[in-house]
């Protein structure tokens, strides 16, 4: 009897001893086992809607009554039919002849790209009175002029060149179209000016795609250029 008195009281602390280490067995492989991560999903990452671009000056039809064309201007640009009131026009065109007679200058009222080095978008319209065919086509394919393949421009065929230059970076391109009009050498000219960022002045250079927007800009006032004779 006192055999079975002892192992009734023995079996209580055994079955606690039992339940801690199982208890203790259960923790250490809780903390050996990798937790995994719960995975958090992320909202979709919408791009900032693009700033709505000025619609002043607004769009308007411009025409050359000397020249006989016609062209739609965009909204956002500013037009002068004078040299020197927006920009100067054989800076810019610094290959075209000093007799060369500016027609008109549309340039862009602002900046698409406030960081970066832009510095303005042009697109010049100017003409060479008694100029032969080949002295036209020389104006777009001699140096400083790097030659580009033959445009055609409302149906007309125009000769094509385009110019870089600057003093620390590339500071000024130029893509000219030249053709014979009616006498007069015919010229049109695309360009882009900007400064030197980096170092220089910790803007950010102008990309390709942003020169190549800036650029698409230029061709679709040349695109909608018409003659009128």
């Amino acid at each position: 009897m006192k055999r079975d008195a002892n192992r009734m009281a023995f079996l209580p602390s055994f079955r606690f001893t039992l339940l801690v280490a199982f208890s203790l067995a259960a923790s250490l492989l809780r903390a050996q086992t990798p937790q995994v991560p719960k995975v958090v999903p992320v909202p979709p990452l919408h791009p900032p809607a693009p700033a709505k671009e000025p619609t002043d000056p607004p769009a308007q039809d411009v025409s050359d009554t000397r020249d006989h064309l016609v062209f739609h201007l965009p909204a956002g640009w500013n037009l002068s039919r004078r040299d020197g009131e927006i920009s100067t026009f054989h800076l810019d065109a610094r290959t075209a002849p000093q007799r060369a007679q500016l027609r008109m200058v549309a340039s862009l009222a602002f900046n698409p790209y406030p960081q970066s080095t832009f510095a303005g978008a042009l697109f010049y319209v100017s003409a060479t009175p008694n100029t032969s065919s080949a002295a036209c086509a020389m104006q777009t394919t001699e140096k400083p002029f790097t030659p580009l393949a033959p445009a055609t421009i409302d149906g007309e065929p125009f000769t094509r060149g385009k110019d870089e230059h600057g003093n620390i970076c590339t500071e000024a391109r130029d893509v000219a179209y030249t053709a014979l009009r009616h006498g007069s050498c015919l010229r049109f000219d695309l360009a882009i000016n900007s400064f030197c960022g980096g170092d220089v002045s910790g803007a950010q250079d102008l990309t390709e795609g942003q020169l190549g927007a800036l650029y698409n800009r230029l061709q679709t006032i040349l695109n909608s250029v018409h003659f009128t004779k």
